[in-house]
Parts: structure tokens; C-alpha cells; sequence
């Protein structure tokens, strides 16, 4: 099996699976309750969140973890808690066209709801026009939402220029959220740029089922979920301690080996970028000001991208597109149309994304078993 899908998921670390395992057997007490072995968790957990925040190198006297199911539940908490509780100071959101569904649904959500949101473009070059940013904020803006590292292009936002102009803006009510989900130990990133940030697990070889938002403390933000009233009233529900061990042991253990992992992924994207522009048929996108290499996308121009994964599939190599290969209506990737504009490359996008146990000859496979589909299929 070829696995090139790791933007998707990826495989769980052998050490973060032994840790789990065991914490099962010897650490299963539920860390509210007021008996010993639950508070001894609890003490844990308070440590664990500080050590995230350390290694992300934000203060934990003013900044808190609030550990939930993904990135998706945390996108959801941060974006619909903040604008729900905080719409008597403007009702006016940023975002941009190119952002997660689990972003972009939450905006659509709270357009029902009465707010008016400005979706962004994104130039073709990955960036975001910044004259027209500094002309929309206004009075009435009370939340910026924007994804660091794209999931399906791996562009690069250019959101240090935009975290200076909402500084230099008049308003100081403006609150700055990031997807950090597919940028955590992929992308250097200055996390105190933001007063709210996503992350994930499952996307740095952890564990489904646990991620985080971290927000400053004076953030306000109305819960999602109601119950005993665990992670500050925000979050309610038992806390699983084997799952949050894991994950403060995972951003831990990736994040310290950045530098090793970034060159030799940077090694595989080179390779994969010369030998994907040689092909006829194949359309890199590759314009981006900034991009992070554990993501390529490229577009089929002259056949189905679905038929093109399927027949992939069938050869154990695995990677990732928009089109659906059991449906009759194509579905367009909403992110290669705004950067492109081309109905055609956005609905034939295929992305590959890289990890650390990649290999050389695993993209070399891959990149002939392409070159053999594209030759074979017949037609478009």
C-alpha cells in the first residue's frame, strides 16, 4: 500500500499507540471526580495543557486549552461561540472562500442567524489582497476566521500581514481565529498572532477523537454543549485522560522534530513536483507566494480525476480528490475554482499529501502507475 492521503489522516505513531493502550489499563478515571485517582488526572491534565501551550510558545497565564473531538468541534466552538456571544458588539465576520467546511458552514450558519459575513477571495498567488481587507473592516466586525496552511493546495495565507492591519485598525474589538489544523508541526507559524487557534490530533499521527482550542482568557464565548460544566463551562462531558496524554505526547514529539521532518518532506515534494510537470495532461498548481510541502494538488485536464483515483485505489495507491467516484454530478473543489477559476481543473483536482514515512520510491511508483492510468483510460 501507498498511503499519499496524510492531509486526510494519518498513521498513529507506534509510541502515542503504546501510551493510549496503557493509559486505558491504568489511567481510566474520570478526572472530575474528587477521589484520588481522579484528581491525580486531573493535576495531569492541567500540566499537559501547559506544556502545549509552552511548545507553542504561548503564555499560559494568558492563554487556555479547551480540549474537544477534532478540529471540526473546535472551528464550531470558537467561531459559533464567539460571534453568538458577543453579537450585541457588531454582527459583522471575516472570512475567506477558501477555508474548511467545517469553517465555512459554520459562517453559512450564522448568515441565518442574522450576521452579515464577507467571504474573501484568494488571489491566485495564495494571498489575500490586503487593501481590500483593510477596506471591509469596520465598526461592526467582531471576528476574523482564517486558515493558516490551505487542506487541499497547501498555500500559504499571508495572515502576519493581515494580523497587522487589524492591529493598526481603529477597531479593538476585532478577534483573530485560525485553522492551525494542517499547519501544526508542518508550517512555522508565530501562534501568538492569533487570539483563538485550531488543532488536531489525527493530522500529526495521533489519535482520533482530540483536539483543541486554544483562546485567550478574556475571550468570552457561549457553549456548545451543556452538561457538568468540564473545560471552563465551554465544553461539557467527561474528559478522556488516555486520549488528551496522548495528544499533548504527539504535538510534543512532531513539533520537536520540525526541522528533520520539513527538509526530508520538502525532498519528497521537489521530486514529486518535476516528475508530476513532466506528464502531459497534468496541471501542477503551483503559483502560490508561499506553500507548504506536504501538500500538492494538480488537475487532469483531459480525463476524470475520479476515474483516475479509482483506478489508483485499485493498485493500493491512495490519495485524495474532490470528485466522487459513485456519483453521476461532479463536484467542484471549491478551493482550485477560486484560485483557478477554471470549472474544468477545479472539478479534476487530485491532491497528494505527504508524510515522514513516506519514500522516494513509493512517489516513483506512484508517479508511473499515473503516467500507465492516464495512457490507458480512454477518453476523458
Amino acid at each position: 500500500m501507498i498511503y499519499l492521503d496524510n492531509a486526510g489522516s494519518t498513521i498513529v505513531d507506534e509510541e502515542v499507540l503504546k501510551l493510549f493502550i496503557e493509559d486505558n489499563t491504568n489511567n481510566f478515571a474520570n478526572p472530575s471526580s474528587l477521589n484520588g485517582f481522579g484528581m491525580k488526572e486531573n493535576y495531569d491534565i492541567v500540566n499537559y495543557k501547559r506544556d502545549i501551550l509552552n511548545i507553542l510558545k504561548l503564555n499560559p497565564s494568558t492563554y487556555d486549552v479547551i480540549f474537544t473531538s477534532g478540529a471540526t468541534e473546535s472551528n464550531n466552538l470558537a467561531i459559533l461561540g464567539y460571534a453568538r456571544k458577543n453579537k450585541n458588539k457588531g454582527k459583522h465576520l471575516i472570512t475567506s472562500k477558501i477555508e474548511h467546511p467545517s469553517v465555512l458552514n459554520v459562517f453559512k450558519e450564522l448568515e441565518k442567524e442574522g450576521f452579515d459575513v464577507t467571504y474573501l477571495d484568494i488571489k491566485e498567488d495564495g494571498t489575500i489582497d490586503l487593501d481590500y481587507f483593510k477596506s471591509i473592516l469596520r465598526a461592526e466586525t467582531i471576528l476574523v476566521s482564517l486558515m493558516y496552511v490551505n487542506n487541499e493546495c497547501g498555500c500559504v495565507l499571508n495572515l502576519e500581514e493581515i494580523k497587522d492591519i487589524i492591529n493598526k485598525s481603529n477597531n479593538k474589538k476585532i478577534v483573530f481565529h485560525s485553522d492551525l489544523a494542517q499547519t501544526l508541526g508542518k508550517e512555522k507559524v508565530n501562534c501568538s498572532l492569533f487570539d483563538m487557534l485550531t488543532i488536531s490530533s489525527y493530522k500529526i499521527h495521533g489519535i482520533k477523537g482530540i483536539g483543541a482550542l486554544i483562546k485567550k482568557r478574556n475571550i468570552e464565548l457561549e457553549p456548545l454543549v451543556y452538561g457538568g460544566g468540564q473545560e471552563f463551562n465551554l465544553r461539557s462531558g467527561t474528559l478522556s485522560y488516555p486520549l488528551i496524554h496522548s495528544f499533548a505526547f504527539i504535538v510534543k514529539k512532531y513539533t520537536k522534530d520540525f526541522e528533520k521532518n520539513y527538509a526530508y518532506v520538502q525532498s519528497l515534494y521537489y521530486f514529486t513536483f518535476d516528475e508530476l510537470n513532466k506528464i502531459n495532461g497534468i496541471k501542477v498548481h503551483d503559483k502560490f507566494k508561499r506553500h507548504c510541502p506536504f501538500i500538492i494538488n494538480f488537475s487532469t485536464t483531459s480525463k476524470e480525476s475520479s476515474i483516475v483515483v479509482e483506478a489508483l485505489s485499485n493498485k493500493e495507491i491512495y490519495v485524495s480528490t474532490k470528485s466522487s467516484c459513485s456519483s453521476k454530478l461532479k463536484v467542484i473543489s471549491h478551493v482550485i475554482y477560486e484560485l483557478t477559476k477554471n470549472e474544468n481543473e477545479a472539478t479534476n483536482s487530485i491532491r497528494i499529501s505527504f508524510s515522514k514515512y513516506n519514500t522516494i520510491d513509493e512517489i516513483s511508483v506512484f508517479i508511473n502507475s499515473l503516467k500507465e492510468i492516464l495512457n490507458n483510460i480512454k477518453g476523458r
